[in-house]
Parts: C-alpha cells; structure tokens; sequence
C-alpha cells in the first residue's frame, strides 16, 4: 500500500513540476535562453528545470511525508535536508536524461522533463524509504 501511495504522490508533484515547467518554459522565459556571461548561457529549459525542480520538492516532500512515510520520527529538518539531498541526485539524473532526450531524439522539452521524472521515480523511492525518513538511531537522538 505504501508504493501505490508513494507513486501517487509522486504523480501528483510530478504533474505539479511538469506544470509548472511548462508554463516557465513557454509563458515566462518565452523559450528565450538567459546569457550569463560572454561564453555562459543557460538554456531555456535548464531555467524552467531549475524552476519547476523548487515546486516539485516542495510538493512531493509535503506530501511524501503526510502520506507515505509518516512513521518516521527525524525531525522534519533532517527529512528535508536529507530528501532535498537525495532530489538533487535525481535532478541531476533528470537533467541528463531530459537533454540527452531533448538533444539526441529531438524531443519536445515538456515530454523529455515529463519522462525524465517518470524513470527517476523507483530509484527514488528506494532511497526515500532508506534514508529520507528513516527511524531515527540513537546517535540522531542526541542532537
């Protein structure tokens, strides 16, 4: 039962994520890409990525830890250092697979975001039951 809710919630940040990309990708940066420097440029969807990975923590971790892991007994600063920690491995990881899709295969940039997400997501669950919201040990006890 906790999976089915774990991928529910999953769904729902990622819909929240891919939303919100969408709409910073075509509505707000217009697909412009942003110069940085004379020889740094971010692309456009690194931008909507970097915008849209702040809504999708926010909302999967609120309601990963409502939901799915709610027997864990770390304070909630510690979930959430340990499973922005953990979202920023899969970021990484998303945003690999989501330009090789974009750059190799041609791909829209919302469907590549959108799959990229979607592959992510077993991983992630593994390492959330492991180590976001894990029982705390007696070493944690004593801070």
């Amino acid at each position: 039962m906790r999976v089915v809710r774990y991928f529910f919630t999953a769904i729902t940040a990622t819909s929240v994520d891919v939303f919100v990309y969408f709409l910073t990708y075509n509505y707000v940066i217009r697909k412009n890409d942003f110069q940085l420097a004379e020889h740094i440029t971010i692309g456009a969807p690194t931008i909507a990525l970097m915008i849209s990975f702040c809504f999708g923590l926010a909302t999967n971790f609120t309601l990963t830890r409502k939901f799915v892991f709610t027997e864990s007994d770390l304070r909630v600063r510690h979930q959430f250092m340990r499973y922005t920690a953990v979202a920023l491995g899969a970021l990484v990881l998303n945003y690999f697979l989501m330009n090789f899709l974009i750059k190799e295969f041609q791909w829209y940039p919302t469907l590549a975001r959108a799959t990229a997400a979607v592959s992510i997501g077993v991983i992630s669950f593994a390492v959330h039951k492991t180590f976001s919201f894990t029982i705390k040990n007696e070493e944690e006890m004593e801070d």
